[in-house]
């Protein structure tokens, strides 16, 4: 069974279905938080066994698992679940909600290990949400390997953060700069209505 920091040659670029992700990254693979997940392994009701969620995978080396041990998921299974459950995620209603979403939901992103500038400027990579990313998975490896980092921020937060791609952040600070030109435009459409109402008003 390999672990993501054993992963090398060929396979570097590709995650093996028998690799093992720990709780927190494979809440983040699924695009949920490691609460949902936690939630997942739940059973609902005693009668039905195991919760509905991905099956868990414990270490057994040096004897039985415990209950400190951490749970591991087997990409294998997370992969099925995912192909099973493909409505927008939390993150995805997050990033499509408008600008309340915008400023106040905080998504999960890629981003360097180290700053780049002074001041501890971050420097992001991508969203990790994004499951179109066909370097989703090799990011994951690199996340893994301590390479890389996540961090939880705004979207209006990311926007105005650096990146390490010119067209990724390019895209991405597009919805925002949509939505603000949208926002824009309603506060002048009312106050063009606001300004007819006062000329139509009768004079004393």
């Amino acid at each position: 069974m390999a672990q993501l920091d054993e992963i090398k040659g060929p396979e570097a670029n590709a995650l093996p279905d028998t690799a093992t992700l720990p709780a927190e990254l494979a809440a983040l693979y699924l695009c949920m938080s490691p609460a949902q997940l936690a939630d997942l392994r739940k059973s609902k009701r005693p009668e039905r066994g195991a919760g509905n969620g991905p099956s868990t995978i414990r270490p057994v080396e040096g004897g039985p698992a415990g209950p400190k041990d951490p749970v591991l998921y087997q990409l294998g299974t997370l992969r099925d679940y995912a192909k099973a459950h493909t409505a927008p995620s939390d993150f995805d209603t997050a990033l499509n909600s408008g600008m309340l979403g915008w400023v106040s939901a905080r998504l999960p992103f890629f981003a360097e290990r180290e700053p780049r500038i002074k001041r501890g400027k971050r420097v992001l990579i991508g969203g990790a949400w994004d499951r179109t990313d066909p370097l989703r998975e090799k990011r994951f490896i690199d996340l893994a390997k301590g390479r890389i980092r996540f961090t939880s921020l705004t979207c209006a937060e990311a926007a105005v953060s650096l990146w390490a791609d010119l067209a990724s952040h390019t895209a991405f600070a597009a919805k925002g700069l949509g939505l603000l030109r949208s926002e824009t435009q309603a506060i002048e459409a009312s106050l063009a209505a606001t300004a007819q109402l006062a000329d139509s008003a009768p004079q004393d």
